[in-house]
């Protein structure tokens, strides 16, 4: 799996992203996007934006909120993802 599909995979599974909504809404796999900000060879830093979809009392969809913020991709020996964490 390619370095770009395995981050994408974890943020869109990762109970971590959640943190950064600030209405307690879904986030909305598909605007997940990222950029890497620093390389080091036990870490990746990255930043994170996707959209949060905030509901209304009555179930519908009320709006959509943008999100962001850092995380840290803990990496094994291999390059692997191992872990991550709130940078």
């Amino acid at each position: 799996m390619s370095e770009a599909l395995a981050i994408t995979h974890l943020l869109q599974n990762c109970k971590e992203l959640s943190a950064f909504c600030s209405q307690n809404g879904w986030i909305i796999n598909e605007s997940i996007r990222y950029e890497i900000i620093e390389r080091q060879p036990e870490s990746l830093l990255i930043y994170v934006t996707f959209l949060e979809s905030i509901m209304e009392g009555s179930g519908c969809q009320g709006d959509q909120k943008s999100c962001y913020g850092r995380l840290r991709l803990l990496l094994n020996d291999r390059g692997d993802i191992t872990g991550i964490e709130p940078a």
